[in-house]
């Protein structure tokens, strides 16, 4: 039985553009996981938007850019639709622990799901008194 976690944006960032920072290996081995069955990674639909976005305000080539999405695309992660409901709680969310709304939805799937959020942005959400287990990377 495959274990499922959610991932953010910042976590799949560093699948693809890897720089010398922390949780580079904790990254990376999600993925490799994922990628051999033995875990489900999971995000919502916007993460994809997410990555092509922080791809193109660094700078990086479009043709750069292109290739990281198809490698993205590859990867079949499991991304779930974001839809009015899962906007109204992300909102919620984002009120209650003063998050984006886009950031929110990552917290909000994983709630739904029932299963950790993987992050690499500890300044939003370390410290979240959440019954969604956060695990910092």
């Amino acid at each position: 039985m495959s274990i499922q976690v959610v991932v953010d944006s910042c976590v799949a960032y560093k699948w693809f553009y890897k720089e010398d920072e922390a949780g580079l290996e904790e990254a990376e081995d999600l993925l490799q996981s994922h990628l051999d069955g033995t875990r489900i990674v999971s995000a919502p639909t916007v993460l994809p938007v997410e990555i092509a976005n922080t791809l193109l305000s660094s700078g990086l080539p479009l043709e750069q850019t292109d290739e990281i999405l198809d490698l993205l695309e590859s990867a079949r992660l499991h991304l779930y639709y974001t839809g009015t409901r899962q906007l109204q709680r992300a909102s919620a969310l984002a009120r209650k622990h003063r998050l984006a709304v886009y950031d929110a939805l990552f917290l909000a799937l994983a709630e739904e799901l029932s299963c950790p959020l993987v992050t690499a942005d500890c300044k939003a959400f370390a410290g979240i008194d959440t019954p969604v287990e956060i695990r910092l990377i």
